[in-house]
């Protein structure tokens, strides 16, 4: 058997190759990062052996440049084992004893973590479930470059027409949106009349702005606490901001149909675990859809604890002679997943009956809002994983037992 270790890099992939006795089987060696690279590769292995069976092939999950290896290798028939890259850092340091770290260290470090058979790989998903990470981190990122560019409209709005929201409280409402962006400085609003800015909204179903309502903006607006000052270059900024926001949010809505349709169309073989799922109040298809995303199928967990440890549910914890503390709730784990689960449990406080009282038992127990979500959180994700794995229907009268226990 035949223990490889490679170093991830863009231009170049460090290799290192151990035999069963954990020695060197060739001198450690490096190849590009490109289709000729991977074909050296091979044929260094096929020179140490034919058959595929001989070797175990280590990397580290570092993303953009892992998945075109793994996917090249495992289709010649190799087995490739995905390492954590905290797994492999906590090894070498256990190993060489010393801080030290170069792309020759780390190959002979996966190597050898591989030939002590301490390792743990990593999960890889299969097509749809990959698609449902991809399209729900593209949907983060969109939100918070929404957030981003709602952030400096709400800037210079505060300059250039502070008094607006005491007729809009939230200004990127429709109607606060249609107004800003026809109007977006006090100065523009000053000159509009009431029959203009009331045109602006026909289109709109279900907006309440009165003319009374226009009247008391524009009056507002000609007592504006505001100069003027670049008035013409800052009502540029703000106009070119929400052309972009408006971009976001268009690009947002395609993602999550494109997500709704692969819920819905395409995980034909877990359908009915999903619709186990999404029949919990409180739980929404984002939720599903994030979760299942970041952690694949999740009957591959052994139990619901091996599943919330996964996510991150869970306090530190130091304890060392007579010193125990207990921190806040980890920071390892999966920051969209965990997300998604905490939003349920707000939602599940206010929708779902039992769960609402297990959050008001807490609080009543002594625990704070925040610590109370968190035991929610924790009970959703149990929730969550038995109805997936074991295929049932949600059932009220079953979330108590425990607790009552």
């Amino acid at each position: 058997m035949y223990y490889v270790g490679v170093d991830i890099a863009k231009e170049k992939h460090y290799v290192c190759i151990l035999d069963e006795a954990r020695e060197l089987a060739c001198k450690p060696f490096w190849i590009y990062s490109d289709i000729l690279g991977l074909r050296e590769l091979l044929k260094k292995l096929a020179d140490l052996s034919l058959d595929m069976d001989d070797f175990i092939i280590g990397i580290e999950s570092t993303g953009a440049f892992s998945e075109n290896f793994y996917s090249y290798i495992t289709d010649a028939d190799y087995k490739v084992i995905l390492l954590n890259s905290y797994q492999t850092a906590k090894y070498r340091d256990f190993s060489t004893l010393k801080k030290i770290k170069n792309d020759s260290i780390d190959a002979y470090v996966i190597a050898e973590l591989l030939a002590s058979g301490k390792y743990k790989a990593s999960y890889i998903s299969n097509e749809d479930y990959h698609n449902l990470k991809v399209l729900n981190r593209l949907k983060k990122s969109l939100d918070d470059k929404m957030k981003s560019i709602q952030r400096e409209i709400s800037t210079v709005i505060a300059t250039v027409n502070p008094e607006i929201e005491k007729v809009f409280p939230n200004i990127f409402s429709k109607t606060a949106m249609a107004i800003i962006k026809a109007y977006p400085t006090a100065m523009n609003i000053s000159k509009a009349t009431p029959e203009k800015l009331t045109k602006l909204f026909r289109h709109i179903k279900g907006n309440n702005f009165s003319e009374d309502k226009a009247e008391y903006l524009i009056s507002l607006a000609k007592t504006s606490i505001y100069t003027g000052r670049a008035y013409e270059s800052r009502a540029l900024m703000i106009k070119t901001n929400i052309k972009i926001l408006e971009l976001y949010i268009q690009e947002k809505d395609e993602v999550e149909k494109q997500i709704q349709d692969l819920i819905d169309n395409q995980l034909d073989d877990d359908s009915t675990n999903i619709n186990n799922v999404k029949s919990i109040p409180g739980v929404s298809v984002k939720t599903v859809s994030a979760i299942l995303g970041e952690c694949g199928d999740l009957r591959r967990f052994e139990s619901a604890k091996a599943f919330i440890g996964f996510l991150g549910l869970y306090p530190t914890l130091y304890q060392s002679g007579k010193s125990f503390s207990s921190g806040a709730l980890a920071k390892r784990g999966i920051p969209i997943a965990k997300h998604a689960l905490y939003m349920a449990a707000v939602s599940s406080v206010r929708h779902n009956t039992e769960l609402h009282k297990l959050f008001r038992d807490k609080v009543s127990a002594g625990k704070s809002k925040k610590e109370a979500l968190i035991i929610i959180a924790k009970k959703l994700a149990s929730i969550i994983y038995s109805l997936f794995k074991y295929n049932q229907p949600y059932k009220p009268h079953r979330v108590l037992i425990q607790h009552k226990r």
